[in-house]
């Protein structure tokens, strides 16, 4: 191996086609305006209302949510309150990323161990003390802090999954007359609750999912156009000039708008696209570059998706699989079924419902492992669907490698 050099004559600097670099979001503007007229009581120091904000991953909720935020508290501190109309309000913001907490009781002891660091009070540990005497300790330092208002996001709170007492105390401490009353005289608390998963609304205990979506703002996948911008913005800073080809940055954003509409996913596109000229020893990146890493990523993908199902879903993908080699596809749900209901029986489980089949089948739709058609064969026949692998057997056949039960019923797995 020769030895790594840093010169590079692709990149200038890759890390700007990561996640958050610039901390910026670009073609949200109508979105960002609608989010923050959602809080145009605290400007005015009136109670703030609750948020639920809600997308798929890498569109924007986050940055935007930050950016929502620090406008607000720069609005506030613009705003000459002269006018005896307005009292001026003063503002705190807490952003509590819930990825790792999966219970109540969890994101109300981080919660309050982030409102103290701001007022400099201790840290407590955040297990060992009885439910009760956390929220206790949550509202009480609420009720301390001395600006106006609170604004506090809860990012990825699909995470509590149905442990969440949490979203039903925070977001109604301003007029519950209860032990975690707090009044809004003293401190006016807003709620945001960040989610990927815009169903997790509908498994909220009513009474929380009443208050926590007071209001709701939704953050949708980017349009071919958008990513275009938001790829070309980053390009002038990950590149030297002149090593893309002009069709290289449409072609991405075409490509990762269809796939999902994610920045991260065009963001992902580019930089492997890139990489791969770079490992060729070529000087620019061309289409081909980015249909090979395309092609690259989305079987990555595939096979990352079938090693996470569960042992039903790798036996219903398995049957997908054998059904193709067996030129008998495309399938109906119940040819499907039959199958899968066979290697079920070999490997000793109980089959689970035709209708979860189904569900997995277009589940499986999503990475482009399995395609339908609704196919219409008129009164006579009637309307149904057929299904068909969307993606290379031998890919699939990745995905499955290595399993057990699911390996002992083909020598190749």
């Amino acid at each position: 191996m020769e030895p790594l050099t840093p010169g590079d004559g692709i990149f200038h600097d890759e890390d700007a086609l990561r996640d958050h670099f610039p901390e910026r979001i670009l073609e949200r503007d109508e979105k960002l305006a609608e989010y923050q007229n959602k809080f145009k009581e605290v400007v005015r120091n009136k109670r703030p209302r609750n948020v639920f904000v809600y997308g798929p991953t890498g569109v924007g909720k986050t940055i935007g949510t930050k950016a929502v935020l620090q406008n607000i508290e720069e609005s506030i501190e613009a705003f000459g309150y002269e006018d005896s109309r307005f009292v001026e309000p003063s503002l705190r913001t807490v952003h509590l990323e819930c990825k790792d907490l999966n219970t109540s009781y969890q994101v109300a002891a981080h919660l309050l161990n982030l409102l103290r660091v701001e007022s400099d009070g201790d840290q407590i540990s955040t297990t060992g003390y009885p439910e009760g005497e956390i929220y206790r300790m949550l509202f009480d330092e609420l009720r301390r802090v001395p600006e106006t208002h609170v604004l506090i996001a809860l990012d990825e709170i699909d995470n509590i999954g149905d442990n969440d007492n949490i979203l039903y105390k925070l977001p109604r401490c301003n007029n519950d007359n209860s032990a975690t009353y707090v009044d809004p005289v003293e401190t006016k608390v807003g709620v945001i609750g960040i989610t990927n998963d815009g169903t997790f609304r509908d498994s909220l205990d009513p009474r929380a999912k009443s208050t926590l979506c007071d209001q709701e703002v939704h953050f949708p996948p980017y349009d071919a156009n958008e990513l275009k911008t938001i790829l070309q913005d980053r390009a002038e800073v990950a590149f030297h000039d002149g090593v893309l080809s002009n069709d290289a940055v449409p072609l991405t954003a075409a490509l990762a708008a269809q796939r999902s509409g994610y920045a991260r996913t065009a963001l992902n596109l580019l930089y492997e696209a890139a990489d791969k000229a770079r490992s060729e020893g070529d000087g620019v990146v061309e289409a081909e570059h980015v249909h090979a890493a395309e092609e690259r990523i989305q079987q990555g993908a595939i096979v990352e998706e079938v090693q996470g199902l569960s042992m039903h879903g790798k036996l219903i993908a398995y049957a997908m699989l054998r059904l193709e080699e067996g030129e008998e596809l495309p399938a109906k749900i119940d040819e499907a079924y039959a199958w899968y209901e066979q290697y079920a029986s070999e490997v000793d489980v109980d089959p689970v419902t035709s209708r979860t089949v189904h569900n997995t089948l277009n589940d499986l739709m999503v990475n482009g492992i399995v395609n339908s058609t609704e196919v219409n064969r008129g009164r006579s026949g009637g309307r149904h669907y057929e299904y068909e692998l969307g993606c290379p057997s031998d890919v699939l056949l990745n995905g499955l490698r290595g399993d057990s039960p699911v390996g002992s019923l083909d020598e190749r797995l």
